[in-house]
C-alpha cells in the first residue's frame, strides 16, 4: 500500500528545486501576453479617451461595460480580441510541449540540463497531442451535461413556482460539472505521469491503465489534488477581486501586472499538483515493483541420445580382462 503522507510537502519541495521551470513558463506567458495586450490597450484607449466611459472605468473594472464594448460593431475591438486569442493558443501549445520536460524534471533525482529538458519535451510532445484529443473527447459529455443542467435551470427560473429553484439547480449543476472535470483531469494527469515513468508509446493503453490506477487509489489522489486546487482557486479569486475592486481600468498596465502576478501563483499551484502526482507515483513504484517473468526451460528441438546398456555377463567379462597385474605372494604355489 502506498503511503500518502507528506505528498503535498514533497511536491512543494520538488517545485522549489525545479523553480526555473516556473520562471520559464511565466516569462513565456509575460512576453506573449504583452504582445497580445498591447494593440488591445491602444485601441481601448482610443475608444475611451474623452468620453464618459473613462470615468466609469476610472473607479474600477466594469465588466458589463467592457463586454458591451467588445460586442459593439462600431468600436472594432473584436479584431484585437482575436489577436489576443492567437497568443493564448501559442502559449497553450508551448505548455503542452514542455510538459514532458517538466515531468521528467520532477522524476529525475538531478537537475536536467537545458538540452535534456528540451529532448524530453520533444520526445513526448506528439503523445501529449494525441492524449489531448482523447481528453477533449472524454470531456465532451461532461460539458454537455453542464449545458443541459444550465438550460434546465433557465427553464425552471421562468416556469417554476419557487423563485430561486432555477438558481440552486444551476449552482448544483456547476458544482457537479466542476467535480467531474477535476476527476477527468486527474485521470489524464496520472496517464502523463505513468507515460513518462514507463515510456509507454500507446496513448490508449496508457490512458486505460491510468484509469485503473487512478480509481483504485482515488481517495488519496483526489484529496491531494483537491487541497492544492483550493489553494490555487483562493489566490485566483483574491487576485481577481483586487483587480476588479481596486485597480482602475484606465491604469491598463497596472491591471496587466496584477493579472500576471495572479497567473504566476496559478502556474505555481498547477506545477505543485504535477509534482505531487509524480512523487506519489514514485512511491507506488517502490511499493509495487514489477515482477520479473519466470524463465521456463524451453523444450528441446531434438531428443537426447539414450545411453545403451550392455548385459551383465559382458560387463563382468570385460572387467576380468581389464584387471591390472598383481605382484606374486607367498601363498602362490612355488614352481618345482
Amino acid at each position: 500500500m502506498v503511503n500518502g503522507r507528506g505528498l503535498v510537502t514533497e511536491g512543494r519541495q520538488l517545485v522549489w528545486r525545479n523553480q526555473r521551470v516556473l520562471w520559464w513558463l511565466f516569462a513565456a506567458n509575460l512576453l506573449l501576453a504583452f504582445f497580445g495586450a498591447e494593440s488591445f490597450a491602444f485601441k481601448l484607449a482610443e475608444v475611451m479617451d474623452h468620453s464618459f466611459m473613462a470615468q466609469r472605468f476610472n473607479q474600477g473594472v466594469d465588466l458589463t461595460l467592457l463586454a458591451s464594448l467588445l460586442n459593439h460593431p462600431g468600436v472594432g475591438l473584436r479584431t484585437h480580441t482575436l489577436n489576443s486569442l492567437f497568443f493564448n493558443v501559442v502559449f497553450f501549445v508551448f505548455t503542452i510541449f514542455v510538459t514532458g520536460g517538466i515531468l521528467e524534471s520532477f522524476r529525475s533525482s538531478r537537475k536536467l540540463t537545458t538540452a535534456q529538458f528540451s529532448e524530453a519535451s520533444g520526445h513526448y510532445f506528439w503523445r501529449w497531442v494525441r492524449q489531448m484529443l482523447l481528453f477533449m473527447l472524454v470531456m465532451t459529455p461532461v460539458l454537455a451535461l453542464g449545458g443541459a443542467i444550465n438550460w434546465w435551470s433557465d427553464t425552471l427560473s421562468s416556469d417554476a413556482a419557487p423563485e430561486k429553484l432555477g438558481f440552486w439547480v444551476m449552482l448544483g449543476g456547476l458544482a457537479l460539472t466542476l467535480l467531474l472535470a477535476m476527476i477527468v483531469r486527474l485521470w489524464f494527469d496520472m496517464a502523463q505521469v505513468r507515460t513518462v515513468a514507463t515510456d509507454e508509446r500507446s496513448v490508449l493503453r496508457s490512458v486505460g491503465r491510468a484509469f485503473k490506477l487512478t480509481f483504485s487509489n482515488f481517495r488519496m489522489l483526489f484529496f491531494m489534488y483537491l487541497r492544492i486546487s483550493l489553494v490555487g482557486w483562493t489566490f485566483l479569486l483574491f487576485g481577481l477581486w483586487v483587480w476588479i475592486r481596486f485597480i482602475p481600468a484606465t491604469r491598463f498596465w497596472l491591471s496587466f501586472l496584477v493579472l500576471e502576478l495572479t497567473l504566476l501563483i496559478w502556474l505555481a499551484t498547477r506545477l505543485w499538483q504535477r509534482a505531487s502526482e509524480s512523487a506519489w507515483y514514485q512511491r507506488y513504484e517502490v511499493a509495487n515493483p514489477p515482477v520479473a517473468p519466470v524463465m521456463m526451460d524451453a523444450p528441446l528441438a531434438y531428443p537426447l541420445p539414450v545411453p545403451k546398456t550392455e548385459p551383465a555377463e559382458t560387463i563382468v567379462a570385460s572387467e576380468s580382462t581389464n584387471q591390472e597385474p598383481r605382484l606374486p605372494s607367498m601363498a602362490d604355489p612355488q614352481p618345482s
